[in-house]
């Protein structure tokens, strides 16, 4: 199982890797909402995913430090 997981980390992030675990261990037949929300974590890119973080966080994208993470994630 981990040898499936670490390529999905490392390509697309935590959460989708997450997602999709949680959807193979339920044993449910997956569905079209599925698909699409699998769809929507893999088209997020490390900007995106940031951008989600610093504003969970309240942290405005124009402070310096997240300028600064923002640049990295590229």
């Amino acid at each position: 199982m981990w040898t499936a997981l670490i390529p999905i980390i490392a390509q697309y992030g935590l959460p989708l890797a997450e997602s999709l675990f949680q959807k193979w261990t339920s044993g449910a037949v997956p569905t079209q909402a599925d698909w699409d929300e699998l769809r929507a974590l893999a088209s997020q890119s490390a900007q995106d995913r940031m951008k989600a973080q610093l504003a969970a966080a309240g942290i405005p994208t124009d402070d310096p430090k997240a300028v600064a993470l923002l640049a990295l994630a590229k």
